[in-house]
């Protein structure tokens, strides 16, 4: 008869293999020390599932202890594993519970300096987001970035935003007694941007609206340089010929420009604004919200409103909120309407 201390360890690895999903491959000696009573609880506290890295040349994570690994040069909560990815590569993932993982991703997302309320109304809208990528038939939930939420483990955990991960703990953003589904970008330059315009989809907690609390913060209006024959080579904009000038058309109802037309000697040719922000560079041309484009000698002079995509919360209009007094519920009521604040 096996030993009962053995039986657990195998019960409970087979319960985190299962946690995180059909596709995980067999787990590395040091995941499967950690597949114990501690894995098991954060399985039934959800287990988000983190895509640190993907490919053949992935380092070994190193385990530290029951509840911590190393990886990269970072220490992260919860246990690793790897999985398989589309194409058949192999992806290493950092599974860890709803909390712990958002303790790693507040002070990512915004300054630990910036007041409780905004803190707290960020973990209320992060949690939410979350629980929304998070489906058992994918391999994952979740990426490290921009794409999701930025996460970097223990490294960019701050006491602040721990503090406002508890303070909020299992708040979410409910509509109709469900998760919303929640997003924020860091100013939305004075107007919100409609989910429907960006992303096809229509919600009645995320219309655009006039936000005046970003006004003056340092995302609000930004201007950019980007030499021509960065965004001609990359768009295909030879065929226009010698180009005369640009035009913003098909504005939507947050005043942002659907597309960016460039006429030449040859033709107009018409470009979808995210395109032309892709080709131009995400961080030089830091939203959609394009005021003016012109063109000088050899280059496009561009200027703007806000950063990122400009749907849900404001992060720079948020902190001016609770700076003023607003509570973190009033924070997410304003930039959410219609919603309520609900529990998990």
């Amino acid at each position: 008869m096996p030993d009962c201390a053995e039986s657990k360890k195998e019960m409970n690895r087979r319960t985190f293999v299962a946690a995180l999903g059909a596709a995980a491959l067999p787990l590395p000696l040091a995941a499967q020390e950690l597949a114990g009573d501690g894995v098991v609880a954060a399985v039934n506290e959800r287990l988000v599932r983190v895509l640190l890295a993907s490919g053949d040349a992935v380092a070994e994570p190193k385990q530290i202890d029951a509840w911590h690994f190393s990886w990269n040069g970072r220490t992260y909560r919860g246990g690793y594993a790897y999985v398989q990815l589309a194409g058949g590569r192999r992806g290493l993932i950092n599974a860890v519970s709803l909390d712990d993982y958002l303790y790693g991703v507040i002070s990512r997302e915004l300054s630990p300096e910036w007041p409780k309320a905004t803190q707290e109304a960020q973990a209320i809208v992060a949690r939410t987001y979350v629980l929304s990528k998070m489906r058992p038939e994918k391999t994952y939930d979740v990426l490290t970035t921009d794409s999701n939420q930025r996460y970097a483990g223990i490294t960019s955990e701050s006491t602040a935003g721990r503090a406002a991960v508890d303070a909020t703990a299992g708040t979410i953003v409910a509509y109709h007694g469900a998760p919303a589904q929640t997003a924020f970008s860091a100013c939305c330059g004075g107007r919100t941007a409609d989910s429907k315009d960006v992303w096809g989809s229509a919600l009645p907690y995320l219309k655009s609206f006039v936000d005046p609390n970003c006004a003056g913060t340092p995302e609000y209006r930004w201007e950019a340089q980007v030499p021509y024959d960065t965004v001609q080579q990359i768009l295909d904009l030879a065929r226009a010929g010698t180009l005369h000038g640009v035009e913003l058309k098909n504005m939507t109802p947050s005043g942002r420009p659907r597309s960016v037309v460039f006429e030449g000697s040859a033709s107009s040719v018409e470009v979808p604004t995210g395109e032309f922000r892709a080709a131009a560079g995400m961080k030089v041309v830091r939203s959609t919200f394009l005021r003016t484009v012109t063109a000088s000698a050899g280059g496009l002079t561009i200027s703007g409103n806000g950063s990122g995509h400009g749907v849900g919360m404001c992060q720079w209009g948020a902190q001016r909120m609770g700076g003023k007094g607003a509570s973190a519920s009033e924070i997410v009521a304003f930039y959410f309407p219609n919603t309520t604040l609900g529990r998990v």
